[in-house]
């Protein structure tokens, strides 16, 4: 709560009257670059997985102080609720307001067609954006998910992690392939990691190999799904699998599980690296296995993990 607290102290609010709005809204910008961090996301009363249906600008554009460049464009963003991931819209169908500053790149507009996860809140009974010139902009190519699926009592972070790691309906396998990656720190490491590992059983072999890839370079290490990526029939995965277990720095993990296992992660948050470890102990190398097993044993003798029996 101090974290979130000291990230609110950081955002600037300004007044701003702006015809053609149904009242005067009052701004809460946080500029491009501003370190507020996932926490401070996943503080809004409301987080959903919407589908934009229209973006409509209200009024002229205003400037953020008396006098200065009218950059200041509040606009309203019709959307459809697809999942409720934190709080109770109680509606399907929602109208939201944001303050979109024309002057920063990039300008966090949200696309009429596509799908996004996003934080908000209520001002005087009108819904608005979390915060405004910068806002959640978290683009969903999974399709659209059942909300009785959602593991809502994993909390927001890990229902983020699986609305945008598990494909849905209306899903396009392919987009949603080609654009797997980090889903921010949202979930941690060992849940983000068991999803990949979910999509690498998927009965479409392009997801499966692209789910391997995305492993591996998201953890630097070498995943045992990698050999069955060298039989790929995309000549680019098979390239890229060969390239992970041929690089000149594959035997580095090895020497620094062994050697110093902390210079392996930036923050040494604990829980974070017990996950890490665990996740090495799936390595295609056995004696990557075993060091990622002495750690843990090292680091945590109490942890019962299967590949360390």
């Amino acid at each position: 709560m101090q974290t979130i607290m000291k990230h609110f102290a950081t955002v600037l609010v300004v007044a701003v009257c702006l015809t053609g709005c149904r009242q005067s809204l009052r701004p809460r910008l946080i500029l491009q670059g501003e370190p507020v961090g996932d926490d401070f996301w996943l503080a809004a009363p409301y987080v959903a997985a919407v589908r934009v249906v229209d973006a409509q600008s209200e009024g002229s554009p205003e400037p953020v102080f008396p006098g200065g460049p009218k950059t200041l464009q509040l606009v309203r963003f019709s959307a459809d609720v697809e999942n409720a991931i934190k709080g109770d819209l109680k509606r399907k169908n929602i109208t939201f307001f944001f303050f979109a500053k024309l002057d920063q790149n990039p300008n966090y507009y949200l696309h009429p067609g596509k799908r996004y996860i996003v934080s908000l809140r209520d001002e005087a009974g009108t819904l608005r954006s979390w915060a405004d010139a910068t806002q959640l902009k978290m683009e969903i190519y999974s399709g659209s998910h059942d909300q009785t699926s959602l593991p809502l009592d994993l909390g927001p972070a890990a229902t983020i992690a699986y609305i945008r790691l598990t494909p849905g309906m209306d899903c396009n396998l392919q987009v949603f392939a080609d654009t797997l990656g980090w889903p921010n720190t949202y979930g941690g490491a060992g849940y983000v990691s068991d999803l990949l590992g979910r999509l690498q059983q998927h009965p479409d072999r392009y997801l499966r190999d692209s789910a391997c890839l995305s492993a591996a370079s998201m953890f630097g290490h070498q995943p045992r799904c990698l050999d069955q990526v060298l039989q790929s029939p995309d000549e680019r995965m098979r390239n890229d699998a060969s390239k992970r277990i041929g690089a000149k720095d594959a035997g580095s993990l090895l020497g620094r599980l062994r050697n110093e296992p902390l210079t392996l992660f930036p923050n040494p948050w604990a829980d974070y690296i017990l996950q890490m470890f665990q996740i090495y102990t799936g390595d295609r190398r056995p004696e990557v296995r075993r060091a990622a097993c002495v750690a843990l044993r090292n680091f945590a003798p109490g942890r019962n993990v299967e590949a360390c029996q």
